[in-house]
């Protein structure tokens, strides 16, 4: 079972993310994360879009991560950003029944994208499609600090992107190629 936890809940453990951490570090983690948190909230309330702001993901393969995936449009556009071990895709996937993988927290992987579906022509039928208008280039960190105020400079540039254009579908589908 997937274990969601707010950002801002008072029982959050980062340990799965980011390890154990000291004192002074978590507490400056902590910080940017509520930075990165209030960005992606004020954005969902202005854009009246739907989701949870920042939230730390556990998943049964031992997966852990914190993101946000905000839906407008219905849930067809998704404005997403992450920070994850930098082992979270491994090269070989875990399969049920396995035991769970131990995330690796000496490195961590920053990344965020506007995703549309849209319907698109494929040879004589038309299929639901997903695209990526946006993409913010996926960074490696080697300091659990700088991992988090790399995700709250990510939310600012991913809430700076869907302000300058509608929340639709319309506004985000790339060009039909010719």
């Amino acid at each position: 079972m997937e274990i969601s936890q707010p950002i801002n809940s008072d029982e959050l453990d980062l340990t799965p993310v980011f390890g154990t951490l000291d004192d002074e570090t978590k507490s400056r983690v902590l910080d940017e994360l509520r930075r990165a948190e209030a960005t992606l909230a004020a954005l969902r309330d202005e854009l009246r879009l739907e989701g949870e702001a920042l939230t730390l993901e556990r998943y049964p393969s031992g997966q852990a991560e914190i993101v946000t995936t905000l839906k407008g449009a219905e849930g067809k556009l998704t404005f997403e950003a992450g920070l994850r071990p930098r082992n979270f895709f491994s090269e070989t996937p875990w399969q049920p029944g396995y035991a769970p993988r131990s995330m690796m927290t000496d490195a961590w992987d920053v990344d965020g994208n506007v995703r549309v579906m849209v319907r698109r022509l494929v040879g004589t039928h038309k299929y639901t499609i997903q695209e990526t208008p946006e993409e913010i280039e996926e960074q490696r960190f080697d300091s659990p600090t700088d991992a988090a105020a790399a995700l709250a400079a990510v939310s600012k540039r991913l809430a700076e992107l869907a302000r300058s254009r509608e929340a639709t579908v319309d506004a985000w589908a790339p060009a039909e190629p010719a």
